[in-house]
């Protein structure tokens, strides 16, 4: 089965190459903007702007207008078009399905609700491809295709610049795509884009069922007992990022103490995402490899983090991000993920009796059933309901209308006749 994994290397730059990265990501942000003002201007011309033209008018007067992109390898700018090319088509297809319009009517009644005007430029603009500032993720594209990828050991070649330091080598073998560099604080990355083969999944005959329920005390808990505990990464570091943001604000602006705690707080939300990113990717590797059928629950993120009490532990936990993870690292074990109906009642449930408490409060941490006696811990027992969750059956629950629920979602992992398709992954 063929798959594209990403792998992110730390590179470890001299001051020159520093430079060099520095001027190859104000040439893909120049040429990015310059593109959305072109493209513009053809379109109001009556022309039908593209990737392919814009790269070809761009080659014509380069030479002339901008000696400077020349410094840098070609793909910088040729990237970028393509980029600001991708950008516009989700534009274009985001008018086609309202998602765009549902987004515009969103920004009114808001604007609305707190009585402020409503600026037409910004209600026109929603959706649009937007002018790149420097110093916001900077990135290019450094290699192209796998002919141009050389490596020797933990250095890796950029074009026009020479070998690169890295602190690690390329785990993934296959055919290598491309490679970004891209800036994160005052570090520099590389992201090695990676087409290879793994084995075939084996189904196995006797599949283990296992329920998982996500939490914020508790990050995940499963129908067999076993818990990983939530880091809390935002929390225990809010402390000093709170400290480091006020340092900032206090700062000329334009001086060079600015830019520095300015790195030193980007440093902290980076520490803050990777041991957010590490958590994740430890739970959902582990279920991924020791269970066949895995039954988690349909959470309505957007609406929970309306709640203010809760919003930042919500979004601390990050609940998207960790089933995704764990949908495409069962697709490459050729497990089965099943998405429980949102309505299903998995926490006033009793796992024993099959009895339904009405009225359950969020601080009710142990599950008492008045029926059969049954103590337990409340998470455990929502888990033991999602491993007997059964996806052909519809859900006790009801719409807010009134009328019933549909039927549960299922995601499954790859099929046989699956097992040629290509399927892109960035971890």
């Amino acid at each position: 089965m063929k798959v594209t994994k990403s792998h992110k290397i730390k590179l470890n730059p001299t001051k020159s190459q520093v430079k060099y990265f520095v001027k190859a990501s104000g040439t893909a942000r120049f040429t990015y903007n310059w593109g959305i003002d072109t493209w513009g201007k053809m379109y109001k011309e009556g022309d039908k702007p593209s990737a392919i033209t814009l790269n070809k008018h761009l080659n014509s007067i380069k030479r002339d207008e901008f000696p400077w992109m020349l410094e840098v390898t070609k793909t910088c700018p040729q990237y970028a078009l393509w980029d600001l090319e991708d950008a516009f088509k989700r534009y274009f297809k985001g008018l086609k399905d309202d998602s765009i319009q549902k987004k515009r009517d969103a920004y009114v009644s808001k604007q609305k609700s707190k009585w402020l005007p409503i600026n037409k430029d910004k209600l026109r603009d929603i959706g649009k491809p937007k002018f790149k500032k420097k110093g916001i993720k900077d990135s290019f594209v450094a290699v192209e295709n796998s002919l141009s990828f050389k490596q020797k050991g933990n250095h890796l070649w950029i074009p026009r610049l020479g070998y690169v330091k890295c602190h690690e080598e390329l785990r993934f073998e296959g055919k290598v795509n491309n490679v970004v560099v891209k800036r994160i604080a005052d570090m520099w990355f590389a992201i090695v884009n990676v087409e290879m083969n793994i084995p075939d999944p084996i189904v196995n005959e006797n599949q283990v069922t296992v329920g998982v329920d996500l939490g914020i005390k508790t990050l995940i808990t499963l129908s067999d007992g076993k818990t990983f505990e939530n880091p809390k990464a935002l929390k225990k570091n809010l402390k000093c990022l709170k400290r480091l943001q006020r340092s900032l604000t206090r700062k000329q602006k334009g001086s060079n103490n600015k830019k520095k705690v300015q790195m030193r707080l980007a440093r902290k939300h980076y520490k803050v995402s990777c041991i957010r990113s590490n958590a994740l990717h430890q739970a959902t590797a582990y279920i991924a490899d020791h269970y066949d059928k895995i039954v988690i629950e349909d959470l309505n993120v957007s609406g929970m983090v309306k709640n203010h009490n809760l919003s930042q532990a919500i979004s601390d936990v990050s609940f998207y991000e960790l089933r995704r993870q764990l949908e495409y690292k069962a697709g490459w074990k050729g497990k089965e993920v099943i998405v429980a109906d949102r309505f299903f009642p998995s926490s006033k449930t009793c796992s024993c009796c099959g009895g339904i408490k009405k009225e359950l409060k969020l601080s009710d941490r142990t599950y008492k059933c008045e029926v059969c006696n049954l103590e337990i811990d409340r998470d455990l027992n929502a888990t033991i309901n999602l491993a007997n969750y059964s996806p052909t059956s519809k859900s006790e629950g009801c719409k807010a209308c009134g009328e019933p629920s549909s039927l549960p979602k299922v995601s499954r992992g790859s099929k046989k006749q699956e097992l040629n398709s290509l399927i892109t992954i960035k971890i």
